[in-house]
């Protein structure tokens, strides 16, 4: 007898992001902003002083405080992760029994899905309208016809950047009383509808937060849940005991303590993607429409006919600049005035303009 992997993992396919070196990488939504050099020299000087032969805070206290100072929540409801996905995994395992019924939303981030089927949860589609919008009474009616344990969406969205504003999260939440509503905010820093301040009016309400994208640190993999006392006490009494190492939580609580520096760079990705969005909306689209959606997040999502958006891909991909691609939709990520204007010219160059409209 031979040892066998186990069905669940046997044909799960890795998700695989782009690598390679390219000119421009509009492809991950990570800030084309880095960190001033000041700012990384006080990170640095704090790491230099650790002691890596001891554990590491296993609550990230000093996080959790800078956390809720920046955003003005308790930090005792704060819970800190090894990134977002930590948390989403010790979600879909701790707050969900196997067999219990998670509720995701399509499209939008797909390791909801592999995450709740790896907890052996049933994960059920919501797929939204053909304008991807969720209508939240159909969703309300879905969550509490099958019982489901736990809902997730990203809001703002991604792939689409679309949203849901506030009083339409808080009405799904109250519609939904029996399921946790888990709200991925990683992008609402770039919208101004977050419903973070309402997690201790709810029994059934999570938000989670990022270092990732507004807050330029992908590259220290911290992420933020953020719920009543009740859930925070369950994640952190369930999570591993020094789960987020040292080094990244020095550099986190640095960065937590230059507000004014985080607000400006939230301020200079929305000018970038907004002037992003109107260069796109500026090209010569008078017998090929493209469909755009206004811009909630830090990227633009365009509708392509079939086949159409693999060609362009590649055709970027062939001049050094890479996007996401996602079916017949692309995916593009604002950057630098020269990144934008040079993404659009090849855009540009690249499209067949004239060509079939869009089935919508």
């Amino acid at each position: 007898m031979s040892y066998k992997i186990n069905e669940k993992v046997r044909n799960l396919q890795p998700y695989e992001p782009i690598s390679g070196n390219y000119r421009i990488r509009l492809d991950a939504n990570e800030s084309f902003l880095e960190i001033s050099p000041e700012i990384k020299e006080e990170m640095l000087a704090r790491i230099s002083e650790l002691h890596l032969n001891r554990y590491p805070d296993p609550l990230a206290a000093e996080v959790c405080e800078g956390f809720g100072r920046y955003y003005n929540v308790k930090p005792e409801l704060v819970t800190v992760g090894n990134g977002s996905d930590e948390l989403l995994t010790l979600l879909t395992q701790v707050m969900m029994s196997k067999g219990e019924k998670l509720v995701y939303t399509s499209p939008d981030f797909s390791m909801y899905q592999c995450y709740g089927y790896l907890a052996e949860n049933e994960c059920i589609e919501y797929k939204k309208n053909r304008f991807y919008n969720i209508d939240v009474d159909s969703l309300i009616a879905i969550i509490n016809r099958e019982g489901a344990r736990m809902a997730i969406f990203s809001n703002p969205c991604n792939p689409t950047g679309d949203g849901l504003c506030r009083s339409e999260v808080l009405r799904l939440v109250e519609g939904a009383p029996d399921c946790l509503v888990v709200v991925d905010e990683a992008y609402m820093d770039f919208w101004d509808q977050s419903v973070l301040d309402c997690v201790e009016k709810y029994d059934n309400l999570l938000v989670l937060k990022t270092c990732s994208k507004a807050l330029r640190m992908a590259g220290i993999r911290c992420g933020f849940a953020v719920a009543n006392k009740a859930v925070t006490n369950a994640l952190r009494a369930a999570k591993s005991p020094y789960n987020v190492n040292s080094m990244t939580q020095a550099a986190a609580a640095v960065l937590f303590s230059h507000p004014e520096e985080l607000d400006r760079a939230t301020a200079t990705v929305i000018e970038s993607r907004n002037e992003l969005y109107s260069l796109m909306r500026d090209m010569p689209f008078e017998y090929y429409q493209l469909m755009f959606h206004a811009p909630k997040a830090n990227f633009i999502y365009a509708r392509l006919p079939e086949g159409e958006a693999d060609r362009v891909f590649e055709a970027l991909k062939s001049e050094g600049v890479i996007v996401r691609c996602m079916g017949n939709n692309l995916r593009i990520t604002c950057g630098t005035k020269y990144e934008n204007s040079e993404v659009v010219r090849l855009l540009n160059k690249h499209l067949k303009f004239g060509g079939d409209d869009i089935d919508y």
